[in-house]
């Protein structure tokens, strides 16, 4: 079953690139996982409130810039039954115009200067393996179908999923060098070096209920 979501602009923090702005806004540090899952706890999945999180980095000294989207299909593979059967085969779609980052100067740059030079879209993903707190996904940009790792917890009656990723490994140099380009001034930090960095942190908070059965 689809769940097509749609959300108001979320200005607090797949994707994707660093700003044009000097306004810096930090993602959830959900790299650590906040409880190791050892039950097999039955829950229903609470699909009108999945939250997408992005960080990019700009600066030598790698300074967050954060965002989500505002608009995304979710298309899981099962709604209810332990947080294993519930990631497993689920899938995502985000069409990338949907892209927020709290400015909209920014959001157009980041389409305008990133994502069409990247022959991007839509980022498609699909977990295809959930076990033990880790996880992989098929990440499909550019035409191209990479697996990334992942780790999930629960905390709080919401799965928690974090992932990090090389934009390069999609061929997205070039894309890369045009945004920076464009924001040069703006993505040089105090040593005078203009950077933007290919690496990308994702966070995707899924809330869950336990299930009375």
């Amino acid at each position: 079953m689809k769940t097509y979501l749609k959300y108001t602009a979320i200005s607090l923090l797949i994707l994707m690139t660093s700003s044009c702005r000097n306004s810096e806004k930090r993602i959830p540090n959900s790299s650590q996982a906040p409880h190791i899952l050892t039950e097999q706890q039955i829950y229903n999945t609470d699909t009108t409130g999945i939250l997408i999180f992005w960080t990019a980095y700009k600066f030598s000294d790698k300074t967050g810039v954060s965002g989500t989207f505002n608009t995304f299909i979710y298309n899981p593979k099962n709604t209810t039954g332990n947080i294993e059967t519930i990631l497993t085969k689920s899938k995502l779609l985000i069409p990338t115009t949907s892209v927020n980052s709290g400015n909209a100067i920014r959001d157009f740059k980041l389409n305008t200067y990133f994502f069409k030079a990247f022959n991007t879209q839509e980022l498609k993903a699909k977990i295809t393996k959930a076990t033990e707190n880790e996880g992989l996904i098929d990440l499909k940009m550019n035409g191209i179908s990479k697996k990334i790792a992942f780790t999930y917890a629960i905390e709080k009656d919401t799965i928690i999923l974090f992932t990090n990723f090389n934009l390069n490994y999609w061929k997205a140099e070039e894309a890369l060098k045009i945004l920076n380009t464009e924001c040069y001034e703006l993505h040089t930090g105090a040593d005078g070096i203009s950077k933007l960095w290919p690496e990308v942190d994702v966070v995707v908070k899924i809330p869950v209920q336990k299930s009375t059965l």
